[in-house]
């Protein structure tokens, strides 16, 4: 116990003896307990080999074996044609975009929340996947689609039914309106449905590719008739998706605040966990956004199937801070080294010891960058890129499916949004060139921080 909590003061340099011990409590508890819990599905993000069925007609008429033969030629032709399908498929990545800016709202003048940097994010991302070459555009089926609206019954596996009507309907008290940041307004319902509804798209979307792999793999593991199965074929991309909104980690189940109304991740977690119970048995937040995820900690307090990893500024609370299965806080004017070095030290410690995962949600905040106005924390553009490939390498090595969002972002010079802007873009294009090179195509190298940071 004491070498474990050692560890976590040399990484997390806390300066509270409190919040150390609070931290290292919830965090031991968890991960002692995590194993035997939940386990897997094997095999299902794989495609399976197929073999040749072997004729075994014994027709003692000419004509009935004539057809036998030709049936069974037909059938392995079928079979052949199939198996290429799949290994295409396989060959390439996918990459659906969620966006919702369509459903811009119009904010008071001089209001501190950058409502347009989302569609300024989207076409910045839209740009940089453009201007690749052909060949890279072409390792990945890259789509970008308008963020659906959750519906109420979505909502209510994670909030209160009484305040979501009280929000759609514009019924809210002044009290609960100030908190959450945003004047009520019918512009802003559509927008806080979108930010949920894109999120929970991503993940279903994700879900059924899930669903059709397996049921492909158990149908070809049915026509092999138990022979061996040829495991030399490589594994597929990653199967992620992403929403360039949402990472509303700060909604409660009765209220909102800090500019978040419904907790999209919460809402696309539970959402999976009810629609896909065979395939998702157990989920992990990675929040990465500059102020501790507090709504998703109080949602899944209590909750086995879905751990919740934060690290964020110590001295970055707003609200009262609550308590995460896992939380490390960081100093203010934290920079690369000592963030990184954080964040891999504790993605390695899940990796071993926190069991198996079949789900991920990234909130990729980029308040963490020096140039934020609200972030009080040093990382630079590098150190964002290369936050982002430590998650993109812990899911890739496990295998895990990922919805990756946006979270926070605020510009510091009201005119010049571009380190801003340029960071969240990153995010996803990373995602996008990291897909690319699972394909086959030039993607993002381990140990290319400079190139990787010049070329974004």
């Amino acid at each position: 116990m004491t070498r474990m909590r050692r560890a976590i003061l040399l990484t997390t340099t806390i300066s509270s003896a409190s919040s150390r011990h609070g931290c290292f409590a919830s965090t031991a508890a968890f991960l002692s307990n995590c194993h035997g819990k939940r386990q897997r599905l094997p095999s299902c993000h794989y495609f399976a080999s197929s073999s040749s069925l072997s004729s075994s007609s014994s027709s003692t008429s000419n004509g009935a074996e004539t057809s036998s033969l030709m049936e069974q030629a037909q059938n392995d032709k079928d079979e052949q044609q199939q198996q290429q399908l799949l290994e295409n498929n396989n060959s390439k990545g996918s990459f659906r975009i969620y966006y919702n800016d369509v459903y811009e709202v119009n904010l008071p003048p001089n209001h501190r929340f950058p409502m347009s940097k989302y569609r300024k994010v989207r076409e910045m991302l839209q740009s940089k996947i453009k201007n690749l070459t052909q060949e890279e555009q072409d390792c990945v089926h890259c789509e970008f689609q308008i963020s659906p609206l959750a519906t109420i019954e979505e909502l209510s596996t994670t909030h209160c039914p009484s305040y979501i009507q009280r929000f759609l309907n514009g019924n809210m008290t002044d009290m609960e309106i100030r908190n959450t940041g945003f004047p009520w307004s019918a512009q802003g319902v559509n927008r806080a449905l979108s930010s949920v509804g894109g999120t929970v798209a991503a993940a279903t979307f994700i879900c059924d590719q899930l669903q059709q792999l397996q049921e492909e793999e158990e149908e070809n593991s049915t026509k092999e008739n138990g022979t061996n199965r040829n495991d030399s074929s490589s594994p597929p991309p990653p199967i992620w998706a992403a929403h360039v909104a949402g990472g509303t980690h700060h909604a409660f189940h009765d209220y909102g605040e800090g500019f978040c109304i419904f907790s999209d991740i919460a809402v696309a977690a539970n959402v999976i966990r009810q629609r896909y119970a065979h395939l998702i048995k157990r989920i992990l937040i990675i929040d990465l956004d500059v102020h501790q995820g507090n709504g998703n900690a109080v949602l899944f307090q209590n909750r086995n199937d879905v751990m919740t990893f934060s690290i964020h500024c110590q001295s970055n609370y707003f609200s009262k801070k609550e308590i995460s299965d896992l939380d490390v806080e960081v100093p203010a004017g934290c920079n690369d080294d000592t963030y990184l070095a954080t964040l891999r030290h504790w993605l390695s410690r899940i990796e071993k010891e926190g069991g198996e995962y079949d789900f991920v949600f990234y909130q990729a905040g980029v308040d963490v960058l020096e140039d934020d106005r609200l972030g009080k924390m040093s990382l630079s553009k590098g150190g964002v890129v290369q936050r982002n490939k430590l998650v993109y390498d812990f899911a890739k090595r496990r295998n895990i499916p990922m919805v990756i969002t946006m979270g926070g972002g605020y510009p510091k010079d009201r005119e010049d949004w571009s380190s801003i802007l340029d960071a969240h873009s990153n995010v996803y294009f990373q995602a996008h060139r990291y897909i690319s090179d699972c394909c086959g195509g030039d993607g993002v190298k381990e140990g290319e921080k400079e190139d990787v940071v010049e070329s974004l």
